[in-house]
């Protein structure tokens, strides 16, 4: 039963809905949705130029403040497949103490005994992040539990001062950053405190594919609305700086406002840029990312393979690679031209935009282009990442073996995974089955009772709710992400809340004393790829596929309320529901023991690991890239400035061919059951 929220005007309707089920991708007859072409056209001239570009931003490491670019957290299968210092202590719910913390016992410890903390090597013994005497029993006797997170290493905390030029790097931009005192991460090294890179407080989600969803992060607030600065669509519009810059009249400038839908992907892609875990010290500004960059040759220190799909020969705009196979023929801002309307970028002067949103000459201030930088970067990576597509794998194809079709029929019946992970991309947030008017639903809650949710995002009993509020935190401002609140909590006097949400509050309908249950709900992820992709759910807390169906088996990790916990906020508990008197678990209805045997577990990861498309596994075309430096934890060195020195693997360049076949991920489901470092992963000076 859906909530169906017209743009319009809001309407409560209740439908029959057919059965859940999945499908091939056919991209052809659903490509994934985007902004109007009259839109879209008001900011991009060129769509080639602009994935030209996109490609560019992603995968240089001149981005981040650090060496980080976008791609340092998306290199494999969209994905992060590293095992050195990608522990973060659970910052997400306030804890900053790495290592178990049930039993007591365990403190500081994973659960291979090892003392947790920064620059740890993960190993397989230190999966599940919630270990039971019995895997098969979630009331059985905890052994270990932990709210660590797995995600990705990202900068060195620091405080940004500026963008100077350096003789060591050829006269070229660089971030000026400050160091900063950062107590968490920090090792030992040689008798003395060394900081290592920070590691973000979620796992990494795969960009593959990521077109196809409403909203995108974990928590949905990357919006579908793109506003042309930041990841939180209209709402962003209380700050009256919001917005770009352009010419009303020769001379002047003023803010304009960016309303682009279908364009969560842009959203997405202007986050991490200035996250001071992800790419950035403290700080910064697209400006200045603007003024670092758009003098720039794009990847002037990478090499480029010569068939490349983008930048190399065959490709679509012809050989655009320098002769000396590394970084490209024209400067950034030369692409930002070709890709985007003179009127974004051509202004002379530099400007300067006050709080209030009054913009002025500055002589201290931007150039137009740099102040506008957000929008080109965000449009740019939307249109790069629109060209991830996988849909060439075996499902798709109809070669399943026997093993794999019963997999199928298990995960399509008895196993109930198609309820949430349904549709083409086998995940119930993308569009389709997600449709732009089914934003809230009314589901039977796993406890008993119907509550209001916000559709594609479910609790299914990973960890308790208050370590991690999921879609039911806040944005910046203190609004709800999830769309079910922005409809439960609106004001009686719809005209007292601007007009900057996704939803529209003209018809106000009866949703007092509705049930909310949003909180600890993460957007679902899609299955395709999913074996290249481990570790998994979003605390990257299972190393294996055959682990998470055992997890789903078992009912997930929510105690029965017979074991004690009745209010939901226990230990283990799921959260109780904000807003609402009533008390108990958001868990999905659906997250209950199952009754596979291991034969059918066997089968159901079979067809999982059938969803896998070669090129994907291979890095062949459109998923080829440059070269780039990962670090890969710190090295027991002498270092120098307070930071511990990397130890850092290479991504080869590679192009529209792929890697040898010897080098390709396996695709068997389990994070330590691959060899990419010796291939495709070399170890770098």
């Amino acid at each position: 039963m859906a909530i169906v929220l017209p743009f319009l005007g809001l309407t409560t309707v209740q439908a029959a809905e057919p059965p859940p089920s999945v499908a091939p991708l056919d991209v052809a007859a659903m490509p994934p949705p985007g902004p109007s072409p009259q839109d879209y056209q008001r900011y991009v001239k060129n769509r080639d130029w602009l994935v030209v570009l996109g490609k560019a931003l992603f995968w240089d490491s001149a981005v981040g403040s650090d060496g980080q670019a976008c791609a340092s957290c998306h290199f494999h299968a969209g994905a992060d497949p590293r095992t050195v210092n990608q522990l973060n202590p659970g910052i997400a719910g306030g804890d900053d103490r790495f290592g178990g913390i049930e039993p007591a016992s365990a403190v500081g410890r994973t659960a291979g005994g090892r003392t947790a903390g920064p620059n740890l090597a993960l190993q397989p013994d230190d999966f599940p992040f919630h270990r039971l005497r019995d895997s098969r029993n979630r009331n059985s006797e905890i052994l270990y539990d932990t709210n660590d997170v797995v995600s990705s290493q990202g900068v060195f905390d620091g405080l940004f001062m500026g963008i100077r030029q350096t003789v060591r790097l050829r006269g070229r931009k660089r971030d000026f950053c400050r160091a900063a005192d950062d107590t968490i991460f920090t090792i030992n090294v040689l008798g003395q405190q060394r900081k290592v890179r920070k590691v973000e407080p979620r796992n990494t989600p795969t960009t593959i594919n990521a077109a196809y969803f409403f909203r995108n992060f974990w928590d949905g607030r990357a919006n579908n609305v793109f506003n042309g600065v930041n990841p939180f669509g209209r709402r962003a519009f209380v700050d009256p700086a919001a917005g770009i810059v352009t010419a009303p009249s020769a001379g002047s400038m003023a803010i304009e406002r960016v309303q682009l839908e279908n364009a969560s992907l842009a959203s997405q892609a202007v986050g991490p840029p200035n996250s001071s875990f992800e790419m950035a010290c403290a700080n910064r500004t697209f400006a200045d990312i603007g003024r670092k960059l758009l003098g720039r040759i794009p990847l002037a220190d990478q090499k480029i393979a010569a068939t490349d799909s983008v930048f190399g020969n065959g490709s679509r705009l012809g050989n655009l690679v320098r002769r000396t196979g590394a970084g490209l023929r024209l400067t950034y801002l030369e692409l930002v031209k070709n890709a985007f309307q003179q009127r974004l970028w051509g202004e002379a002067g530099t400007w300067a935009v006050a709080p209030d949103g009054a913009v002025s000459a500055s002589t201290t201030g931007h150039s137009q282009a740099e102040l506008n930088f957000s929008l080109f970067f965000g449009l740019a990576i939307d249109a790069y990442e629109r060209t991830l597509i996988s849909d060439q794998s075996r499902f798709d194809s109809g070669n399943l073996s026997g093993q794999e079709q019963h997999g199928l029929a298990l995960f399509t019946g008895r196993a109930k995974c198609v309820n949430c992970h349904n549709g083409p991309l086998f995940s119930s947030a993308a569009v389709p089955p997600r449709q732009p008017l089914e934003l809230i639903e009314n589901m039977v809650m796993g406890v008993g009772g119907n509550a209001l949710y916000d559709g594609g995002f479910y609790n299914i009993g990973v960890r308790p709710v208050l370590e991690d509020l999921g879609v039911g935190g806040k944005d910046p401002w203190g609004n709800p992400l999830s769309f079910t609140r922005q409809y439960v909590d609106r004001p009686a006097d719809p005209t007292g809340r601007p007009d900057f949400f996704q939803i529209d509050f003209a018809q106000p309908g009866s949703p007092d004393g509705i049930r909310v249950a949003v909180d600890g709900a993460f957007k679902t992820p899609s299955l395709r790829n999913v074996a290249l992709t481990a570790p998994y759910f979003h605390n990257g807390g299972e190393r294996s596929l055959t682990d998470v169906v055992r997890f789903y088996n078992r009912g997930g990790n929510r105690r029965d309320l017979a074991t004690g916990d009745t209010t939901g906020t226990g230990p283990l508990g799921q959260g109780t529901t904000s807003g609402s008197s009533v008390v108990g678990s958001n868990l999905d209805p659906d997250i209950q023991p199952l009754g596979l045997e291991e034969g059918d577990i066997e089968d159901l990861v079979a067809f999982l690991k059938a969803l896998t498309d070669d090129r994907v596994a291979c890095h062949q075309a459109p998923f080829d890239h440059p070269e780039l430096i990962v670090s890969n934890g710190s090295l027991s060195l002498p270092a120098s400035g307070g930071r511990a020195r990397d130890a850092r693997l290479r991504l080869l360049a590679v192009g529209r061919e792929g890697y040898p076949r010897a080098w390709c991920d396996p695709g068997t489901g389990d994070l330590f059951d691959r060899n990419l470092i010796g291939g495709m992963l070399q170890r770098a000076p």
